[in-house]
């Protein structure tokens, strides 16, 4: 099977990032992802990559792939970020042919032979000339305009019985008690809701993806939910584990993504935002706030 060559990775001027409020970003499409692409930000991804295996006990897909009927040929991983989930799955199913696609071209060079990477805005239309077996992607709650297009698309480059999954981070925060009442925290999510909203994303979309795949028309959806919380106040050496790094990932965050989204939605200034991320940072180091971030884990195929 051939991949279509990626005519936006040939193009230099895709490594010309731009740099705003200190923070790097995508040339590409600028201004299509509101999140910077720096080291910073790649060591949180990783980060992000390693809490979604251990959440699921170390596995790259929930979505039954391995009873495809014809096999595993053609995989596709939207947003892939640094790569890294695509290289450990090409390197775990090694006679499949895995494409990663992201507006960044921050992925590694080397990387198994089975795997490979190009520069692709999945808004747009999807121009390639075969159909996929198994379609994947994670973290894309703030990536899109409109969600229901990605996933069209995903459908319509499937073949019949090919799976698509999606893993992903629902905002806002679960409060178990009044502990996020009033911090600084709970405006901060308040914040980036409506920043994202005054941009044309609507970053709330997570629990209505089974939804959507069921009125795109995949099947035998399934949607799995788990949580990681913000801190080690939970029980249990698995909770206590992802919330050290639900944290961490908190933390290394939540500055490109003000900066990107307060600033330029809400109109706050760099400095405004500085001095409230602050007190968000204090909130969320003193572990004193019992909350967490669902995650959703929802798959389905394509009809035969």
């Amino acid at each position: 099977m051939c991949f279509r060559p990626s005519t936006q990775s040939l193009r230099p001027s895709v490594y010309d990032y731009i740099t705003e409020n200190g923070r790097r970003f995508h040339r590409f499409r600028s201004g299509q992802y509101h999140l910077p692409n720096d080291e910073t930000e790649q060591d949180r991804l990783d980060l992000q990559h390693h809490m979604f295996m251990f959440t699921i006990d170390d596995k790259l897909h929930l979505a039954p792939i391995e009873i495809l009927e014809g096999g595993l040929n053609n995989v596709l991983d939207i947003g892939t970020g640094t790569g890294l989930w695509a290289t450990e799955f090409a390197n775990e199913y090694p006679m499949a042919n895995v494409l990663g696609s992201d507006l960044s071209p921050i992925q590694p060079d080397f990387v198994p032979p089975n795997c490979r990477f190009e520069v692709d805005d999945v808004e747009d239309e999807w121009l390639h000339s075969y159909k996929f077996d198994y379609i994947h992607g994670r973290a894309l709650a703030f990536c899109f305009r409109s969600h229901e297009t990605v996933f069209g698309h995903a459908f319509n480059a499937l073949r019949p019985g090919g799976w698509f999954e999606i893993q992903d981070v629902a905002i806002p925060m679960v409060a178990l008690d009044e502990t996020v009442a009033g911090t600084a925290v709970e405006l901060w999510v308040s914040r980036l809701i409506e920043g994202g909203r005054a941009l044309g994303r609507d970053f709330t979309r997570v629990p209505t993806y089974k939804e959507i795949l069921e009125d795109i028309g995949y099947v035998d959806v399934v949607e799995r939910h788990f949580h990681w919380p913000v801190g080690t106040w939970a029980k249990g050496d698995k909770m206590k584990t992802l919330g050290a790094w639900m944290r961490e990932d908190f933390l290394s965050g939540i500055q490109g993504a003000s900066m990107g989204v307060m600033v330029k939605g809400l109109g706050m200034t760099v400095e405004e935002v500085e001095v409230f991320l602050v007190d968000v940072r204090n909130d969320i180091w003193s572990n004193r706030i019992h909350s967490y971030f669902p995650v959703h884990v929802v798959y389905g195929r394509k009809p035969y």
